[in-house]
């Protein structure tokens, strides 16, 4: 690595965070509606002194002096602005949703220990992607949802230096074989509630031809994180612990409840407490196909920039790559 470049990195370790179950969020893709069963009045059923049938099949009412009142409309679920004026399909229920992937993910920038310069992951050859772990869980209480959502990522490298290279007080000299690694870990908890919701005309399995929804969510995210090098001139690393507020915003668009497109947008932050300040943007888009009501595969591209800051350390970088897994709801 060019000379005078300085790391600070030991491990990027962000403890692993169980991704419990939790209540529906953005994610949330299914919601009950009832339609009523229209049956015609059958002359024959009418018995002497029976009350008259409504066309919904239910007894109508009758006032003392005989006359029919009209049975109450059944109550449907109408969220939103714009929820439209068609009938409410019967969706599939659900409650909770499981969502597992794997993350093909790569992570790229800076990294500082000790108030050491800033070096590149890739002069540590710790920016290779890799497979890692990606999970989200959903529990869902219409119209809100609760959420959990983590990822792991650790990645270790070798890497021959080209030039003198600082982390913390270590100087490492140009030509050394440093072992380094960077871990970052990450889980949030979000509490959701579905603002809109549009079910368009029913197929004939009665689920909607067209159908879409937005949650708005906030929650807290932590971050679990380490940085090392290790060479012949000696040893040098951090490790770190981050928790910031986060806001973010689910839509999500389907097609007779088999095809879906979801985008997932969150926010988070937090400025000079306790000598740390941290931000973060997270962008997920994925594809779900569902064969069967219960199950589906889905593949999808996430990134998240963040800027991680303390009295000796200092994560300016990002996390990006494709993930592909399966999705159940229950």
């Amino acid at each position: 690595m060019p000379a005078g470049d300085a790391i600070d990195v030991h491990a990027i370790r962000i403890g692993t965070f169980a991704v419990p179950i939790a209540v529906a969020a953005a994610a949330a893709v299914g919601a009950v509606v009832a339609v009523p069963v229209v049956s015609q009045p059958d002359q024959t059923d009418q018995t002497a002194g029976a009350p008259p049938r409504s066309v919904e099949g239910r007894a109508a009412a009758v006032t003392p002096a005989g006359d029919e009142q009209p049975a109450a409309e059944p109550s449907l679920r109408n969220y939103g602005f714009f929820s439209g004026s068609y009938d409410r399909a019967l969706r599939p229920e659900w409650d909770y949703e499981l969502e597992a992937n794997v993350w093909y993910v790569s992570p790229g920038g800076d990294i500082s220990i000790g108030g050491s310069p800033k070096a590149p992951t890739a002069s540590l050859n710790v920016d290779s992607p890799r497979a890692a772990p990606l999970a989200e869980i959903h529990a869902r209480f219409d119209p809100y949802t609760v959420s959990f959502r983590g990822s792991l990522l650790d990645v270790d490298g070798v890497a021959d230096l080209t030039g003198p290279l600082a982390v913390g007080p270590v100087a490492f000299a140009a030509g050394e074989t440093v072992n380094a690694n960077y871990r970052l870990d990450t889980a949030d908890v979000r509490v959701g509630r579905r603002v809109y919701q549009f079910d368009g005309e029913p197929n004939e399995r009665g689920r909607p031809l067209l159908s879409s929804g937005v949650t708005l969510e906030g929650g807290l995210r932590i971050y679990d994180a380490s940085v090392g090098v290790i060479g012949p001139s000696g040893s040098a690393g951090a490790s770190f612990t981050h928790l910031e507020p986060v806001v973010g915003v689910t839509a999500e668009l389907g097609f007779a409840d088999r095809y879906q497109i979801q985008l997932q947008n969150s926010f988070g932050g937090i400025f000079e407490i306790d000598g740390q300040d941290s931000y973060s943007v997270d962008i997920q888009v994925s594809f779900k196909y569902r064969p069967v009501d219960n199950a589906s595969i889905q593949l999808g591209y996430r990134i998240r920039r963040n800027v991680l800051e303390g009295d000796d350390y200092e994560l300016d970088g990002a996390v990006a790559g494709l993930f592909a897994g399966l999705s159940l709801r229950f």
